[in-house]
């Protein structure tokens, strides 16, 4: 009896155990529920919705810039001054969460005889954290104009970003101006890596991603949607914006409805369109072999006039084709464009090679015609200037002014700008972003061929070219 009492005890015990640990875990995973940050609301039940899964990783990405300029120094009374720092510049809270502030002195200890001394200044960069003193990063001298950089790091938990590495970032800091009493400063801090994620939709592969840009608050984050079928005869497509913006992809119009608060998770929803079943509509607003190209007009950036598709028509005549290849220049360097950033557009031969094997032993050789974004000025000056062109170089932007300009392989002129967001030729001929394409029409603007991406076998294309032209005749 005592044997049995014992065991009924210790049953009791385990049964007690186990409940109390099953109402622990549903305990734990109540309190694990994933939190939401909704960014649009009301959005009807009926609305189909497509939920994507983030994961960040680290690479040469930017995924948040902050930017502040003309920031102007302050004069630091004498008994502030420290080492004979004698002015001060306030950079404010950066995106590690430091406070960073310069101190500021000229150089007139230095006997500089080749150059203006007042280029040069002397700087402490201290950095404050929170509950701490400050500590000096950086000392020394520096030459106006040019960039201090400062290495720090951000836990991705402060970001709300799911993962448990720290963030590499850089703050590049710039000081100008004619003497102590008069400085200015610049920062910028940026931090590198990629919050990703992607799912398959009924033979349609749909990719997000998000970033920072200017502000670290919710609703200022950026979304890029892009999608992909696997119909390679459907280009892929994209678009960008805020986060609370309206994004039209496709025939569809979508919205970011939330996004988890450790950034794990997006769900989109949609407002009109569905880009699953967008495929039949896709292919009736694309170019049609056999029909006409739409009309256009865009600028000559080398003749700097008007150029139309009715022209081009003339100068082919009933003999003759046009080839429309959107590009841009091979560049004097690397394939790489600003900062690291693939230029995927670029094409892979030059002008003069292009040229060779479209017109070769052709009586009758094509309008060759190049539709560009990116553009050289040594190009520009040192080729084509005042020389009788045997092409076309056109602008893709309705405002020849949006084409970016290098200025040399090693220092390029960039500014920000949305390409989706202008109007482009590109986006009238619905072509993908970011690839080579080329086009072959007759002389009445109707389309006989097209490879939406040339890319690495633009010269596999242009043979194909030669050969269909050749076979006409």
């Amino acid at each position: 009896m005592k044997s049995q009492k014992i065991y009924r005890i210790g049953c009791g015990l385990v049964f007690f155990v186990a409940l109390l640990t099953v109402l622990q875990v549903e305990v734990w995973a109540e309190e694990q529920e994933k939190q939401w940050v909704v960014i649009h609301d009301r959005i009807p039940e009926s609305s189909t919705r497509y939920s994507v899964a983030l994961k960040y990783a680290l690479s040469e990405e930017t995924f948040c810039s902050v930017s502040q300029r003309n920031i102007k120094s302050v004069t630091l009374p004498e008994s502030e001054q420290i080492d004979d720092y004698i002015g001060r510049i306030d950079l404010g809270v950066a995106l590690d969460g430091s406070k960073y502030s310069v101190l500021l002195d000229d150089a007139r200890e230095l006997c500089i005889i080749n150059r203006d001394g007042r280029q040069i200044g002397k700087a402490r960069i201290l950095r404050l954290k929170q509950d701490s003193q400050s500590e000096i990063v950086k000392e020394g001298y520096f030459f106006h104009g040019n960039q201090i950089e400062i290495q720090f790091k951000v836990p991705g938990q402060q970001l709300a970003l799911p993962t448990t590495e720290s963030l590499p970032g850089m703050l590049s800091i710039n000081i100008y101006g004619n003497d102590p009493y008069s400085y200015q400063g610049s920062s910028s801090a940026c931090l590198k890596g990629s919050l990703k994620g992607s799912t398959f939709i009924e033979g349609v592969n749909l990719e997000v991603s998000v970033s920072y840009k200017e502000s670290l608050q919710p609703n200022d984050r950026y979304v890029k949607l892009a999608v992909q079928s696997i119909d390679d005869k459907v280009p892929p497509d994209s678009i960008s914006g805020k986060i609370t913006d309206v994004l039209k992809l496709r025939s569809a119009k979508l919205v970011v409805e939330k996004i988890a608060s450790d950034s794990s998770e997006i769900v989109l929803a949609t407002l009109e369109g569905d880009i699953s079943k967008a495929k039949e509509e896709w292919l009736e607003s694309h170019l049609s072999i056999g029909k006409p190209i739409p009309t256009f007009a865009r600028v000559d950036l080398v003749q700097r006039k008007l150029l139309t598709l009715n022209e081009l028509c003339k100068k082919a005549g009933s003999e003759r084709h046009i080839v429309l290849i959107f590009g841009d220049f091979k560049r004097q360097s690397s394939e790489h464009g600003y900062r690291g950033e693939q230029v995927t557009s670029e094409l892979t031969l030059d002008e003069t090679m292009i040229l060779e094997m479209l017109q070769r032993d052709l009586k009758y050789p094509p309008v060759v015609v190049f539709i560009c974004r990116r553009f050289s000025f040594f190009d520009l000056y040192e080729k084509w200037l005042g020389k009788d062109l045997d092409f076309y170089i056109l602008s893709d932007y309705s405002n020849p002014t949006d084409v970016q300009f290098w200025f040399s392989p090693r220092y390029d002129y960039t500014r920000n700008r949305q390409p989706e967001k202008m109007e482009t030729l590109r986006g009238q001929f619905v072509l993908p972003e970011g690839k080579v394409s080329v086009l072959l029409v007759n002389g009445k603007g109707n389309l006989e061929y097209i490879n939406i991406d040339a890319g690495r076998q633009l010269a596999e294309c242009l043979t194909e070219i030669n050969q269909m032209v050749s076979s006409k005749k």
